[in-house]
């Protein structure tokens, strides 16, 4: 099974160590893709991140219903921060190092084994630094049990570091098809491990539990995958130039990865850990649609941009036609979010949940922003501009303390109410702008492309919660209510589509054949 999920493993090209020598029995990087081969490439990553990522979503989500179902508020409280730690550990994972290396122009062996130590080191002190944290987060939410949680859950720091390299290499060679099913594996691995354990009375440690097994699988097999293999090389030269690159990565990163544990803190603290539970699963079920599409495009298009540094107008180009694709999908998922969340949520998760709707439509005006701005830090990493996230992240993380201190007075929702605020202020409003710039592209000239695309989503919005209300009613039970209302939003959105942006239309219809052929062609 692991073979045929990773099939490109085994041709990758020729392995060979550039600017380097071949010498029998070393091991050697992936070969880079070549400039003419790299929309295809591109084309073929995008359907390999799409394909894999529904499938890795359906399930995500099951394993999100199972587990809601098995655990309370309260495990999900006392686990917030151990599972924040092993989430952000997937975008912490390389502490810029892997983002160093497939932006380098070279990637000789002496190069990829210093960024493997050099990631590795920084995970080790990473999960140190979370165990020493543990005792005064729990202190602080005066819950003794998050300790012991959140020193297992910084353990996925260090794990998720020694793949980082394989995966640079990977993402590098542009081997997509290996990359996804890797994901693909992990999660499928670590939603069982986590189910059992919650079946067997485990609590909150069946999701620490899970995070745990989701980066060691991971890490495991991106070496696998990749076949290759750190020496015992350190070049001071190569570690200079990485760093230089990743210092402002990760300074962005981590600005970016410790606002969630300034969140779960403040939540936790200022509101209680049941509604931080609550605000968990909320956060869990409103990146869906970022993380079916978006975010795992994001590490192909980065690839790609990077190898297209000397060419802007192209690199434009294909952020806009980006913008507009990832807007015809994310806009309408999450606008429907909202209409339908009163009937989905109690039906999916189970009645304890219903005091999650209200946070989770808030976040979900928050993220249709945060969604379509994915593609922003790769243009500006890939422009050799990675020190741009690193200020708009800091500035968020630093107006985020008074915003939420404020807005937890008003509990859970005015606490959502807060941070997205907050963040489309200080985060995504200049990301915008300075991302635009960067590339050369009005503003408004992108605003137009995708406003039909608004109101289109605001359109079918509207009319499924008057349906909604009418079905309620009636009284029409609410898994007929859901049926119907995603039936009547999906033809209401596709109908307004046609009549404001007629053109996206048919050429979303057109890319969907594409997508098509292009999977029919994959297999």
């Amino acid at each position: 099974m692991l073979r045929r999920l990773l099939p490109a493993a085994a041709n990758f090209g020729r392995f060979g160590t550039l600017g380097e020598p071949e010498r029998a029995g070393v091991a050697r990087p992936p070969t880079d893709v070549v400039g003419h081969e790299i929309n295809r490439m591109v084309k073929r990553g995008a359907v390999w991140a799409f394909g894999s990522q529904v499938a890795g979503q359906i399930v995500r989500f099951a394993s999100v219903v199972v587990l809601a179902r098995l655990l309370t508020p309260d495990d999900y409280g006392l686990a917030n921060i151990a599972v924040t730690l092993g989430t952000l550990a997937f975008v912490l994972g390389d502490f810029g190092y892997g983002t160093a290396l497939v932006q380098s122009a070279q990637a000789t062996q002496r190069e990829a084994s210093t960024a493997f130590w050099c990631a590795l080191a920084a995970g080790v002190i990473c999960s140190g630094a979370a165990a020493l944290g543990a005792a005064p987060a729990a202190r602080l939410l005066g819950e003794p049990e998050v300790a012991p949680l959140v020193i297992v859950g910084g353990l996925t720091l260090g794990l998720i570091a020694v793949g980082s390299a394989s995966n640079a290499l990977l993402t590098r060679s542009m081997s997509f098809g290996v990359i996804q099913g890797v994901t693909l594996v992990a999660g499928v691995v670590a939603a069982a491990s986590a189910i059992l354990a919650a079946a067997l009375g485990a609590g909150p440690w069946a999701l620490v539990l899970q995070q745990v097994v989701l980066t060691a699988t991971t890490s495991a097999l991106f070496v696998f995958g990749a076949r290759w293999r750190p020496s015992f090389q350190f070049s001071r030269s190569s570690f200079r130039s990485l760093t230089k690159f990743a210092a402002p990565v990760t300074g962005g990163t981590l600005f970016n990865v410790v606002q969630p544990l300034i969140i779960a803190l403040l939540v936790g603290h200022l509101v209680g850990v049941h509604e931080l539970g609550v605000w968990s699963l909320s956060m869990a079920v409103v990146v869906i649609p970022a993380t079916l599409f978006s975010y795992p495009i994001a590490r192909v298009v980065y690839a790609a941009f990077a190898r297209m540094r000397d060419q802007p107008e192209r690199i434009a180009q294909v952020w806009l036609n980006g913008f507009v694709t990832l807007a015809a999908v994310a806009l309408p998922a999450l606008f429907g979010l909202i209409a339908v969340a009163p009937d989905i949520i109690p039906l999916a998760f189970g009645s304890q949940w219903h005091s999650a709707v209200g946070v989770i439509q808030i976040l979900s005006v928050f993220l249709m922003v945060r969604t379509l701005q994915t593609w922003n830090t790769p243009v500006m990493d890939a422009l050799g501009k990675p020190h741009v996230a690193m200020a708009i992240n800091a500035a968020v993380l630093i107006a985020l303390v008074p915003g939420l201190w404020i807005g937890s007075g008003h509990g859970i929702e005015g606490a959502a109410v807060a941070f997205s605020v907050v963040s489309f202020v200080f985060g995504e409003l200049p990301s915008f702008v300075i991302t635009t710039r960067a590339i050369n592209l009005r503003n408004l000239h992108v605003l137009k492309r995708v406003w039909g695309i608004i109101l289109s989503s605001a359109c079918m919005c509207v009319a499924v919660m008057f349906l909604r209300h009418a079905l309620e009613d009636a009284g029409v039970g609410g898994e007929l209510r859901v049926v119907l209302s995603v039936i009547a939003g999906a033809l209401t959105y596709v109908g307004c589509l046609l009549l404001t942006a007629r053109s996206i239309a048919f050429e979303l219809a057109r890319s969907a054949r594409g997508l098509g052929g292009a999977l029919r062609s994959a297999r």
